[in-house]
């Protein structure tokens, strides 16, 4: 017997579509999880390389920083430290100084600033070059750095400059004593290559105690102490009086008038007459520097031509004198009454090459015969680097010039230069010609030098004779030539001895006619 439908069961279709939209359900929510666990796992592994990405830059910003710091503390100490020597700069000096001047301590135990200034250092840099210049200071910075006592602050101002801060320095023999330590350990002969480059410095020394409590003041002090040692000479220890600030102002308004007479070329050339042995006549004449100042005076060299080398002057007034005096001279040269002028070329002049690079052309302007010029140049200037002083030389002596070594037989004398370098004149020093009257060695010196000149072919003249006795003396031993008051004072003008008219002086023929 069969059961009557139920009327609210589903079909077998309802069942159909039923499980068909399950299955697609089931399928999408597979899809789902899937779809999901891929964005999930994409999601991980950019999370992931978020993480890494952001690790590094970290790291890199931990390191530029680091960087950063690093580079900051070069700055500040390249703001601090001389470049060259590793030493404190001016700046870091400067600081230095005022903040040990403002400590109450400090100044009731002493404070000393010493200025030290190498001697010479511009000839080492002209003749060797910056390289050599360069190693000098630093060896120089090192042995001051080690001579000091600690807590003592050195610096490199600038240039040849150095500077030394003595803290508790006690009293004034103290900081003399540290000065003199610091001199001895400095002016010693530095190797440089294969050269030993002699060293020399001169110091200034400036006290709390003795002077203001402003540190510009207490630099100032001492700069005008390191003044005064380099005029005493250099090589020495010079402490600041109150003297020195005096000499300051003169020395300033030396300064001005020096320009100005540089400026305006008051400075002029004289002449002192060189009188020939073998022919008793005025054969040569030494152009020497005179300033005139507006009220007719006359200023010897002595007054004012370390002011004009300091000024940077001395190439402009050389010059300016140089053209006057060989316009002056020409016409005596051309009438065979006079046979050369002489000139004096400083050290700075010579090692710069201006003697070189200057004097053919002056010459060519005023038409003065190349062959009537004698280039005086002092020992000293030749030992720097002898094989550039040859090259020099044999370009004065190519072009026709003469040359004489001025000063001799005094300080070096170094007799090798004689045969090593293209020498016409030795000059002999007018110390060495003042005692020949009364001292056996001295005139014994002369004897020699005039004996080996006379073998090597080379001419001496005289300097400074100042009596009729030195005059025999020298004639007898053979000297070619002399000059000084005993024969002539240094006068403007050169036609009182040089011209047709002129007679030949009476003593001057005397020791032509006494000593053939």
């Amino acid at each position: 017997m069969s059961l009557p439908d139920d009327p609210g069961a589903p079909t077998v279709d309802q069942l159909r579509r039923l499980q068909a939209r399950l299955e697609r359900e089931r399928r999408a929510r597979g899809e789902a999880e899937r779809l999901l666990e891929s964005k999930s796992r994409e999601l991980y592994e950019a999370n992931c390389a978020l993480l890494a990405l952001t690790s590094d830059l970290e790291r890199r910003v931990d390191e530029r920083t680091s960087e950063l710091s690093a580079e900051r503390q070069r700055a500040l100490q390249m703001a601090e430290v001389d470049a060259l020597t590793g030493i404190a700069n001016r700046a870091s000096f400067a600081r230095e100084l005022t903040h040990a001047l403002a400590d109450p301590q400090a100044t009731v135990a002493g404070l000393a600033v010493m200025l030290i200034d190498l001697d010479d250092f511009k000839a080492v840099n002209d003749t060797l070059g910056h390289a050599a210049g360069d190693a000098l200071l630093i060896e120089f910075a090192r042995r001051l750095a080690e001579t000091v006592r600690p807590g003592d602050l050195v610096a490199r101002l600038g240039g040849d400059e150095f500077a030394v801060l003595a803290r508790a320095m006690g009293d004034h023999d103290d900081a003399l004593l540290m000065a003199h330590r610091v001199l001895r350990a400095l002016c010693r002969p530095v190797p440089i290559d294969t050269r030993s480059v002699p060293c020399s410095c001169s110091i200034g020394i400036a006290e709390s105690a003795r002077t203001h409590h402003d540190a510009d003041e207490l630099l100032r002090d001492a700069d005008l102490a390191l003044y005064a040692a380099k005029r005493a000479g250099r090589g020495r220890v010079t402490s600041f009086e109150s003297s020195l600030r005096a000499d300051l102002e003169r020395r300033t308004a030396l300064e001005s008038e020096v320009r100005q007479a540089v400026a305006d070329d008051r400075i002029e050339p004289w002449y002192q007459p060189i009188v020939c042995r073998a022919n008793g006549r005025y054969a040569g004449a030494e152009v020497l520097a005179r300033w005139k100042l507006p009220d007719g005076q006359m200023r010897p060299p002595a007054a004012f031509l370390d002011t004009v080398e300091a000024l940077g002057l001395l190439d402009a007034m050389m010059e300016n004198m140089l053209r006057r005096a060989f316009v002056e001279a020409r016409q005596h040269v051309e009438s065979g009454a006079l046979d050369y002028l002489s000139i004096n070329v400083s050290p700075s002049q010579f090692n710069r090459g201006w003697a070189v690079n200057r004097l053919p052309d002056l010459l060519a302007e005023s038409a003065f015969p190349s062959h009537a010029l004698v280039v005086e140049i002092t020992e000293t200037a030749l030992l720097h680097d002898i094989d550039r002083t040859r090259t020099m030389l044999a370009a004065l002596t190519d072009s026709g010039m003469r040359i004489a070594i001025d000063d001799f037989g005094v300080g070096y004398s170094n007799f090798s230069l004689l045969r090593q370098l293209p020498l016409d004149i030795l000059k002999l020093d007018r110390t060495l010609i003042c005692d020949i009257e009364d001292d056996d060695h001295a005139r014994a010196v002369a004897e020699c030098i005039l004996e080996l000149a006379s073998r090597l072919n080379i001419k001496v003249v005289a300097e400074g004779v100042e009596t009729h006795r030195q005059a025999e003396l020298l004639a007898s031993a053979g000297c070619a030539a002399m000059q000084g008051y005993w024969f002539a004072r240094p006068q403007r003008e050169l036609h009182t001895w040089f011209s047709s008219e002129a007679e030949l002086p009476t003593l001057a023929w005397a020791l032509a006619n006494s000593y053939t």
